[in-house]
């Protein structure tokens, strides 16, 4: 039989343990930040085309842990990576309750105005963006207010839109889609979205290969073999991990599609791990992160 000292020290051992982890999890989320790298040779890329691109995910500002201060430092390090082309995956504003300060899209949009790559900075929409604004949600359309924002500061919003880019033999498509959960929580069976995967890849009218952003990665299910690669968000790789194992993540696939590179058949999809956070302002096992993909 354990003694009263024993559970004692017992109980006490697990709660320093307890606050231990607590703060490991929340300096993780505030303090740490890497560069992950990708290089993938997918089927429907043109062999030999070299393309770097940075995905800024997730960012979540707010006061703590995300402030300018830090999104200024996610900018630098983004833009020190020399990306060919760099995107910025949606959710830019923090939605958790526990906010010490608001960081509004207004004060974050001037500072991601400061990226800089060759063939341009393109952002798409989070849900989290859509849920930010009530007024388009009442209408049940777009622009969404961060949209707005974005554009105004000169960063390019693909919503449910294809452009072309690069010249002659390496030129390409980049499309995005908008938000597959705009109009309800995630924990609703009634998510409404406006996210148009078949309508982006329409606008893709050449035999040029093709890149796709897309927030959710659920989106992937949908898109065709015409598109070489989807770039994804989102899951922040379950924001609490245990090496592979991730206990929650906000996909209706579980884990199938929480982190990193998957192939399916021809098609590829990475997803990134993120900045910021969603629910709670911690961090364990899947640290902030800039994710650089290597085509070739």
């Amino acid at each position: 039989m354990i003694s009263r000292r024993g559970f004692l020290k017992g109980l006490l051992g697990g709660t320093l343990a307890g606050l231990l982890s607590a703060g490991y999890a929340v300096a993780e989320a505030a303090l740490r930040l890497r560069v992950q790298h990708w290089a993938l040779a997918p089927a429907g890329w043109r062999r030999g085309q070299r393309l770097r691109i940075v995905m800024v995910a997730d960012l979540h500002a707010t006061g703590f842990g995300m402030n300018e201060a830090r999104v200024a430092e996610m900018v630098s390090l983004a833009n020190a990576q020399g990306g060919d082309l760099i995107a910025l995956m949606g959710d830019y504003r923090a939605s958790h309750r526990f906010q010490t300060r608001i960081v509004p899209i207004e004060a974050v949009a001037p500072i991601l105005a400061g990226l800089r790559a060759p063939l341009g900075v393109y952002a798409v929409m989070g849900n989290h963006d859509w849920w930010d604004d009530p007024a388009a949600i009442a209408r049940r359309a777009g622009p969404c207010h961060s949209q707005t924002v974005l554009e105004a500061a000169g960063i390019p919003v693909l919503a449910n839109r294809a452009v072309k880019l690069g010249q002659a033999a390496a030129a390409f498509w980049l499309g995005g889609t908008d938000s597959q959960a705009c109009f309800q929580r995630e924990d609703r069976r009634d998510i409404v979205g406006m996210s148009d995967v078949a309508g982006t890849v329409a606008q893709m009218n050449d035999s040029d290969p093709a890149i796709l952003l897309a927030h959710e990665p659920d989106q992937f299910v949908t898109v065709p073999d015409r598109v070489a690669l989807t770039l994804s968000g989102h899951t922040h790789g379950g924001q609490i991990r245990f090496g592979p194992w991730a206990p929650v993540v906000p996909s209706r696939f579980g884990q199938r599609f929480d982190y990193g590179h998957f192939r399916e058949g021809a098609r590829d999809l990475v997803v990134s791990g993120g900045l910021g956070c969603s629910g709670l302002p911690i961090r364990f096992g899947v640290p902030p992160e800039i994710t650089v993909v290597d085509l070739s």
